[in-house]
């Protein structure tokens, strides 16, 4: 993608240990997030994507670690900075103010003896974005406002079981959203959600996305929530990009069988319900030294190279690549 970039990920590894083995969820991959761009990262469960989320930030899990790579922040001054080489204390300093993220499930990641204003309002307190306390309660109701809570004054001081799974949600998002990012990262934000309620909550974070000229990375395996948000699509299986474009592009010319296959299991309306279309198998379980493409065993158009070399990507069209021998056409 030629536009101002805001975050390039490069060559990002990250390895979990099991017993004695380490073996890598996600392989050397390159992420470009651009200024004021919703970028998407799609894939079934299991993939790696909030592995790769979750790196930006430091928030593996223990048994998980980032072994390689590289994540150039653009600050507004010019300046560069890896954050994959940040320390606990110097990436803090970034988490809230220039990077924040939403989760999934908000129920386990809000505090439910805490009233939710008292929470929003912790972000401005540990950031020392406001220090008087009328003033940050203030900004807080604003945000509330902001996000579609009705009656924020009032929802200001109840607890999270009082309030619906979509205002739970956008409590979060109001969390993310006090501390004015310049990156939102969004892990499966509409998952646990009924479908009314996630169109508005996408609405809510590209309109976000638009008034505060913010970047976002999608992070789902929704390919309704892609085609309803994102501008740029990386397809992930396996800890692997194997297909990235521009999102209409991607849905008009979809090139990888993997994608093809994401594609084709949406439901349609006109469609008999009972005959959906599946991706055959399941999720391997792939070593470290496994050489080939990581979709091959469940692959429709694998050739013998598939299984003892991984394709590179290779250029389709401006800003559409795939990692694929057989996609445009036959063998490499």
């Amino acid at each position: 993608m030629n536009e101002d970039k805001l975050l390039e990920i490069r060559d990002l590894t990250v390895s979990i240990k099991q017993g004695k083995e380490t073996s890598d969820v996600v392989k050397g991959i390159d992420i470009d997030i651009p200024r004021r761009r919703v970028v998407g990262l799609v894939g079934e469960s299991g993939c790696g994507k909030s592995m790769t989320a979750k790196s930006i930030n430091h928030i593996l899990p223990p048994f998980a670690q980032l072994t390689k790579g590289k994540m150039i922040w653009h600050g507004n001054s010019g300046e560069l900075i890896d954050l994959a080489a940040l320390n606990e204390k110097e990436i803090r300093k970034h988490c809230g103010t220039d990077i924040a993220m939403i989760f999934q499930e908000p129920m386990t990641s809000l505090n439910p003896m805490v009233r939710i204003g008292d929470q929003i309002k912790e972000v401005l307190k540990i950031h020392e974005l406001e220090k008087n306390p009328e003033k940050a309660k203030a900004r807080v109701i604003e945000m509330l406002d902001a996000v579609g809570i009705p009656d924020p004054a009032v929802r200001y001081k109840a607890f999270p079981h009082e309030l619906s799974g979509g205002q739970r949600q956008r409590v979060m998002i109001a969390m993310a959203m006090i501390g004015s990012p310049k990156l939102l990262i969004a892990d499966e934000p509409t998952t646990a959600l009924d479908v009314t309620t996630q169109a508005q909550i996408l609405e809510l974070i590209r309109n976000m996305c638009e008034e505060r000229e913010m970047s976002a990375l999608m992070i789902t395996h929704n390919m309704g929530v892609v085609s309803a948000i994102c501008d740029y699509v990386y397809v992930m299986y396996l800890g692997t990009i194997m297909e990235q474009a521009p999102a209409k592009e991607l849905f008009e010319n979809p090139m990888h069988p993997y994608t093809r296959g994401l594609l084709s299991s949406i439901p349609r309306i006109d469609e008999n319900p009972e005959f959906l279309e599946t991706i055959p198998g399941t999720i391997p379980i792939r070593k470290s030294t496994f050489r080939g493409c990581e979709f091959c065993l469940r692959c429709s158009d694998d050739i013998q190279k598939c299984f003892y070399e991984q394709a590179k990507l290779k250029k389709i069209s401006e800003g559409h690549y795939v990692r694929c021998h057989t996609a445009g056409g036959g063998e490499e």
